[in-house]
C-alpha cells in the first residue's frame, strides 16, 4: 500500500508540470544549481542539555525523542551563490559572550570558505540562517537554563559544515514555487496563552520545489512554516525534539525524495491551538503541514529567470526592556539562575551586537528569479510580515524567514503593546526587546529590497484585529489532520475555551463541547468534554468529496460561536 500511494503521488505530482507546459505554453523554468545538507547536532548521552522554552529544567537530559539537526538548501546561478540554513534549537543570537559561535560568525566562516573555493565575492549577506525555536531543543541563549558552550560550538560547527557541503554538492535544477495555507491550525477565533482571539494571522507557507530537469524528480524542498514548534514540551517529557519540524522534513523526504529543508516563516501570535499538546499533537501538526505542502505544489509555477541577489542591512534598535537587557549584562559575571524566574542571557553585549542601548542585528533579503525571501530576528507579529509585503512592489511574492540571523524576541506595531498584557493571556511583552523593532525592520527591508531590484515604500505594521469584542464570546476551532492522508475516515484536532464572563459551555452530557455538522448531513459532539481545551472528534463519510465542516459552541449564556473549514477527503495528494 505504500508503495502504491508514493507512485500515486509522484504521478499527481507530476501531472500539473506537463498541463502547465501544453495547455498554457510559458517560458521554460531557469536552471539553477541546487545543494542540499544535512549534519547531525543530537548532543551525546554524555552532554545532557537544558531545554528551552517552558520554564527551567531541574537538571539537563539526555533523552531525544527524534534527531536534532541542521539542514542547508544552497541555490546558485554559476556566478553567485544563496543559501538557507534551519537549526534545531530554542534560538540562536548573532553573537556570544563566550566567543565567535554566534550565527554571524558562523555565516563569516562560511562566507570565507566558499569566497575561496569557486563563489568569489561571498559574503555573510549569502546566507540565511534560522532556527526551529522548538521548545523540546537545547536552549543557546540562557533564560532557561546554562549554556553548554561545548555544545554551542559544536552546533556552531556543524552549521559551518552544512553551509559548506550544500555548496559543494550542487546539482542541476528547476526552481518551483507555491505557497501553502496553514491558518487554520493557528489559533485565531479562540483564547490561548500567546493566542488573541478575534486578530488574523499569516497563513502563508511557502515552498521552494527543486526539481531535476530531466527526470523531474525531486532534489529536494525548501519550506517556511508559520507555526510555533510548541507543541511537543521537552521539559514536561524530559525530551529533546525538532517537534513538528521533524515530522514535516522526514514525512515530505518519504513522500516526494530529495532532502526537505524545513524552516518558520511568521511566529509571533503563531500558536496552533494544540500547543503544549506532546508528542501525539506535534505529530498531527506535521502531518497535516506536509499534506498542505504536498497539496500546494499541484499549483506550482516554474522560476522562469536566474536571477540570483542577496543584500543585508545592520538594525541598531533602542532596548525598551530593562529587565531582559539587564539579564543579557548579569550574565557577564557568568551564568546565574534564579530558581522560577530566569537564568542570564549570554548574548554579546560588544559591538556590533550592542552598542550603548541599543542591540545590533541584520535584515537579509534574498532574490530568487522574481520572489523575494527576507529575514525577520526573531518572533515577529504577523502585523510585520504583513507590512514587508505591502512594502515591496513588482516581486511575485515576497516570504519571510522567523527566527533568522538572531532572536530579539517578539515584536509587534507599538499600538500594539496594551494587548499584549491587559486583554491576552501571554508572555509577549516579557520579551520583547524593542518597542521599535517593528518599524526599523520593515524600514530595513525597503533599503534591502530595494538593492535586490525591487521597487519598495515603506509600510507602518498595523493591527490586525477582526473582532474586538471576540473574548466576551465562546470560542471555538480546529484543523482536519492531514485530510489527503485520511482515506474516508476524518480526524480534527480541536480547541474551545468559555468566553471570559464566566459563562460555562455546554458539553452535552459530557459528549463534548463542540457540535460538528460534517457536510454530509451528519452531525456529532466532540472535542473537549471539560467546557475548554483540546480534543479530537472523527468522521467516516459515505464517499469522497469536498464537505464544508463547522464546529459549534453554546455556552451557558445561550450564545454560540462557529467555525468552519472546507475539506476534501478519500483523494491522494
Amino acid at each position: 500500500m505504500r508503495r502504491a500511494a508514493r507512485l500515486g503521488i509522484v504521478a499527481v505530482l507530476a501531472a500539473p508540470v506537463a498541463a502547465h507546459a501544453t495547455d498554457h505554453r510559458p517560458a521554460r523554468p531557469a536552471v539553477f544549481q541546487v545543494g542540499t545538507a544535512v549534519e547531525d547536532i543530537t548532543p551525546a548521552p554524555d552532554h545532557p542539555q537544558y531545554l528551552g522554552g517552558f520554564g527551567q529544567m531541574d537538571k539537563p537530559t539526555s533523552n531525544v525523542h527524534d534527531p536534532l539537526q541542521v539542514r542547508a538548501f544552497a541555490v546558485s546561478n554559476g556566478k553567485s551563490l544563496v543559501e538557507f540554513a534551519i537549526v534545531d534549537t530554542q534560538g540562536w543570537f548573532a553573537g556570544y559572550q563566550e566567543g565567535p559561535y554566534g550565527v554571524s560568525d558562523a555565516r563569516q566562516k562560511a562566507a570565507s570558505y566558499l569566497a575561496g573555493h569557486g563563489f568569489p565575492g561571498t559574503t555573510e549577506a549569502n546566507f540565511i540562517v534560522s532556527s526551529t525555536h522548538s521548545h523540546a531543543a537545547p536552549t543557546l541563549m540562557g533564560i532557561w537554563g546554562p549554556v553548554d558552550v561545548s555544545y554551542l560550538k559544536h552546533v556552531h560547527d556543524q552549521t559551518v559544515t552544512a553551509l559548506e557541503e550544500a555548496a559543494r554538492h550542487l546539482r542541476a535544477a528547476e526552481l518551483w514555487t507555491a505557497s501553502a495555507d496553514s491558518s487554520a491550525i493557528d489559533g485565531t477565533n479562540v483564547s490561548q496563552t500567546d493566542i488573541y482571539d478575534g486578530y488574523d494571522v499569516d497563513p502563508d507557507t511557502p515552498v521552494l520545489w527543486a526539481r531535476d530537469p530531466h527526470t523531474h524528480k525531486t532534489i529536494g524542498v525548501y519550506v517556511n512554516v508559520p507555526v510555533h514548534a510548541d507543541v511537543a514540551c521537552g521539559s514536561c517529557d524530559n525530551t529533546m525534539s525538532a517537534d513538528h519540524i521533524g515530522v514535516e522534513r522526514d514525512e515530505l523526504g518519504r513522500r516526494l525524495g530529495g532532502t526537505a529543508v524545513v524552516a518558520m516563516g511568521t511566529l509571533g501570535r503563531q500558536e496552533s491551538i494544540v500547543q503544549v499538546g506532546r508528542f501525539p499533537y506535534s505529530h498531527d501538526v506535521g502531518m497535516t503541514i506536509t499534506d498542505e505542502v504536498v497539496r500546494a505544489l499541484h499549483d506550482a509555477r516554474p522560476i522562469t529567470t536566474d536571477t540570483l541577489r542577496s543584500a543585508e542591512q545592520y538594525v541598531l534598535a533602542p532596548v525598551t526592556n530593562p529587565a531582559l537587557g539587564g539579564l543579557v549584562y548579569a550574565n557577564n559575571a557568568g551564568f546565574r539562575c534564579v530558581p522560577q524566574v530566569a537564568c542570564t542571557i549570554d548574548r554579546s553585549i560588544t559591538p556590533p551586537y550592542a552598542v550603548g542601548g541599543a542591540l545590533g542585528s541584520w535584515v537579509t533579503g534574498f532574490r530568487i528569479g522574481d520572489i523575494a525571501y527576507v529575514s525577520e530576528p526573531g518572533e515577529a507579529f504577523p502585523e510585520v510580515s504583513r507590512a514587508i509585503r505591502q512594502a515591496i512592489q513588482g516581486a511575485a511574492a515576497v516570504h519571510v524567514v522567523g527566527m533568522a540571523q538572531d532572536q530579539l524576541g517578539y515584536y509587534w506595531p507599538p499600538e500594539e503593546a496594551p494587548a499584549t498584557t491587559v486583554t491576552n493571556d501571554s508572555d509577549h511583552l516579557q520579551y520583547n526587546s524593542s518597542a521599535a523593532l517593528a518599524d526599523l525592520s520593515v524600514q530595513r527591508t525597503v533599503t534591502v529590497a530595494q538593492s535586490l531590484g525591487f521597487d519598495a515604500n515603506y509600510v507602518h505594521p498595523t493591527p490586525m484585529q477582526r473582532d474586538p469584542d471576540a473574548r466576551n464570546k465562546p470560542g471555538v476551532q480546529f484543523f482536519a489532520v492531514a485530510p489527503g492522508l485520511s482515506g474516508l475516515t476524518l480526524t480534527v484536532d480541536s480547541a474551545c475555551n468559555p468566553p471570559v464572563n464566566g459563562s460555562a459551555l455546554d458539553t452535552h452530557g459530557m459528549q463534548g463541547a463542540i457540535r460538528f455538522s460534517w457536510g454530509d448531513g451528519a452531525t456529532s459532539y466532540g472535542g473537549s468534554t471539560t467546557g475548554e481545551g483540546r480534543g479530537q472528534a472523527t468522521h467516516t463519510y459515505a464517499g469522497p468529496g469536498t464537505y464544508t465542516i463547522t464546529g459549534t459552541v453554546t455556552d451557558s449564556a445561550g450564545d454560540s460561536r462557529s467555525y468552519s473549514q472546507k475539506v476534501t477527503v478519500g483523494s491522494q495528494t
